[in-house]
């Protein structure tokens, strides 16, 4: 009930901003036409040119503010980073707009093309959208809530009193956190082990009537906080970590974190079938949609590795996917037919990677090589920076053995190293094609950091945050960041 609730609280944020910003983006236009024509009826702008501009913005803004995160209560904390990241959307449609209108020759029954109206428009959308989001809705919202009479939440938060209090004092910079959190600070000293700690945590919360928690991690290793954090997801009760270990993993809360203690979030509910199904949907979409996007590239990749080395253009080997399920899984061929034995590389390295052994530096600091140069051939080298040798696997997605977004397929032999139940944790949804290990992590971090941004994918993913990754995958590929 209570991880109910708070994505109660979430959706109704979410669907409140929707509509003003629907409706600031309506407005927009409209004044823009207004002030450039003088009339809003004009055959310089007709309505098919007002109504085109209107659902082209309107689904980039929607796109871009899940993947800048805007949409969360949360982001009433931060007013600094909400105005830099609404200034960033905004000026990216913009051009992109602007692009988009040279390209197609200036449709004037689709878009306005009028240059002085479009730059209107611009100012006009950024301003009034900065005054809403840091003005009206953080004072309008709290009385919808008192409308709906949503109530109080209780919160508690665990840790030394110096850094709760910094805690306590953000959180209540949001004048919507003001108004609806009750936030209580428990500084006594908690159990060692994760599951007495806890069961300690739960008692409290108990007795205090507290429907959430924070928790705040000082040495705690990975495996500390993986295990209290699937505790308290099993629970069922929102909740967030505070840790100086979190930053490490380049994916983190910026809108609460503190200092040198990053924050991860964890307030949304198990899908439901109907939610996975929807997916799958998804996943089929964006999978066909995406075959055709990238055909060129594969068309020019397939001849390139056939004249570049000797063997098979693709690559096929044995996966472990949903619920351990064995696979078939494809790649395009990067590495030369003559090299040694690929599995017998990987396996050795994959120990060193688990013993934190196959670190080798670099000028951008340690990365985690899987083979020798010398074994990849110079197309390889390429499609393996640039992630293009992953793109056979939209057959994998096709199929249903993958799906778009979620943590990478593992090897059958490195199954005897997933022991832990925080790290068996990834069986529970399908592996992806790309996740948030290839977009914050990849070959910077070893193998605990990069299996608990995983684990936090399976914890936290929403629809939003697969649409995020999917979008930041796309920068990713382009400028071949962190890839071999």
């Amino acid at each position: 009930m209570p991880l109910r609730r708070n994505c109660h609280l979430n959706r109704l944020y979410f669907f409140t901003l929707l509509i003003c910003d629907f409706l600031i983006l309506a407005l927009a236009i409209l004044l823009a036409v207004q002030l450039r024509f003088g009339s809003i009826y004009t055959a310089s702008a007709p309505f098919s040119a007002i109504a085109g501009t209107w659902i082209f913005l309107a689904i980039s803004e929607l796109m871009l503010m899940m993947v800048e995160d805007l949409y969360a209560v949360r982001t009433t904390v931060n007013k600094v980073m909400n105005i830099f990241r609404t200034i960033r959307m905004i000026v990216t449609i913009s051009v992109f707009f602007i692009i988009v209108l040279f390209v197609t020759h200036f449709p004037t029954g689709i878009f306005i093309c009028s240059r002085l109206a479009v730059l209107i428009m611009m100012i006009l959308w950024l301003a009034m959208t900065l005054i809403s989001r840091l003005i009206i809705i953080p004072r309008v919202f709290p009385w919808v809530l008192r409308i709906l009479r949503f109530g109080k939440i209780s919160l508690v938060i665990f840790g030394t009193e110096t850094v709760c209090e910094k805690i306590r004092a953000t959180m209540l910079k949001s004048l919507v956190y003001r108004v609806i959190l009750d936030l209580k600070i428990h500084s006594d000293s908690l159990p060692d082990d994760p599951d007495e700690r806890h069961t300690r945590c739960m008692d409290i919360l108990e007795s205090e009537k507290a429907a959430e928690l924070i928790m705040v991690f000082d040495e705690e290793d990975f495996d500390f906080i993986a295990r209290f954090s699937l505790l308290a997801r099993c629970t069922g009760i929102p909740f967030t970590i505070y840790s100086r270990r979190i930053p490490e993993l380049g994916y983190f809360d910026p809108w609460i974190s503190i200092g040198s203690y990053g924050a991860l979030s964890f307030c949304c509910r198990e899908w439901t079938r109907i939610s996975r199904t929807l997916w799958r949907i998804s996943d089929i979409l964006i999978a066909i949609v995406g075959l055709l996007v990238f055909l060129p590239v594969i068309a020019v990749t397939i001849p390139a590795i056939a004249l570049s080395s000797p063997g098979g253009v693709l690559y096929r080997q044995t996966r472990i996917g949903y619920r351990k399920k064995p696979f078939s899984f494809f790649k395009f061929r990067s590495m030369r037919a003559d090299a040694e034995d690929k599995q017998s590389i990987h396996k050795r390295y994959f120990i060193k990677y688990v013993n934190g052994d196959a670190a080798a530096k670099s000028e951008s600091g340690e990365i985690f090589k899987t083979v020798s140069s010398k074994a990849v051939t110079p197309v390889g080298k390429i499609i393996r920076k640039t992630s293009v040798d992953e793109l056979p696997q939209i057959r994998n997605v096709l199929r249903g053995d993958m799906s778009i977004v979620g943590p990478r397929p593992c090897i059958d032999y490195e199954l005897e190293y997933y022991t832990s139940e925080w790290l068996q944790h990834r069986f529970t949804v399908k592996p992806g094609l790309t996740g948030i290990w290839q977009v914050y992590g990849r070959s910077r971090l070893g193998f605990k950091k990069s299996q608990f941004l995983d684990f936090v994918y399976v914890l936290s993913r929403t629809d939003g945050i697969n649409i995020r990754l999917i979008m930041k995958t796309f920068p990713v590929i382009l400028f071949g960041k962190g890839g071999l």
